[in-house]
């Protein structure tokens, strides 16, 4: 595998940072991934790698206002990640292949369905450790004192993000229809509920699989790694 450090350009005239995962032997498939709220790519480098060691082709995004990560500047609102994901896209499909998938890990698992949903050459999503109604679920987070780790992030806190996109997540689920789903949950998420995740694969329009993972909220993405590449292996086979 090939690793280079790219810095792509947004649609507003922004950039971020994304690492690019070359196979040696690839597939003619695209995969772009998304990050969790307060993280950065480096916590979905084990699912890359191993994705890529499958021969997808995988770029692995910065979000705009994380600390952690290397894109810089602020998350503003949800249009912020969108955008990250379009400049992704583009680079993978004018550089390498034009089949790519969205990928991503609790808040970069929203912004991947909402992303798949506003582009039809999208051919499918993953979407790990995300569900439906977490404006009340992090409410309840928050009255018990839980550290919802904003200080990480230039920008929106949690709760502002997450009930900013909640709607914009219900209008675009239907946009999904006709293309392939996996909704992942992870069995030991203190964060995203499993009846939460279930309500939003309840919710997704088909084609669609529901996976449960033996996991905890921040490493569902490495966890996750084996069902998604059984997943895009029935229907790329080799």
């Amino acid at each position: 595998m090939k690793l280079d450090l790219l810095r792509l350009e947004t649609p507003e005239g922004g950039s971020i940072a994304a690492l690019d995962y070359e196979p040696r032997r690839p597939r003619g498939i695209g995969l772009v991934v998304g990050h969790g709220y307060s993280s950065s790519k480096h916590n979905l480098d084990a699912m890359c790698s191993f994705l890529a060691s499958h021969g997808f082709h995988v770029v692995s995004v910065d979000f705009p206002g994380h600390k952690l990560g290397a894109s810089g500047g602020r998350l503003d609102s949800p249009e912020d990640l969108t955008d990250a994901f379009d400049a992704a896209m583009r680079f993978v499909r004018e550089r390498y292949v034009p089949h790519v998938y969205a990928i991503g890990h609790s808040m970069g698992a929203a912004t991947a369905l909402r992303a798949c949903a506003a582009d039809p050459a999208v051919a499918g999503v993953v979407s790990i450790a995300t569900g439906w109604g977490r404006p009340s679920a992090l409410s309840a987070l928050t009255g018990i004192g839980a550290d919802l780790r904003s200080a990480y992030v230039d920008g929106l806190s949690l709760p502002e993000l997450v009930e900013q996109t909640e709607p914009l997540l219900e209008a675009a689920l239907p946009l999904l229809a006709g293309r392939p789903a996996l909704y992942v949950a992870a069995t030991r998420d203190m964060m995203v509920s499993l009846r939460s995740v279930e309500e939003l694969f309840e919710r997704a329009p088909e084609p669609k699989q529901f996976v449960k993972i033996d996991s905890d909220h921040t490493y569902a993405g490495e966890n996750a790694r084996a069902a998604i590449v059984a997943w895009l292996g029935e229907r790329h086979p080799r």
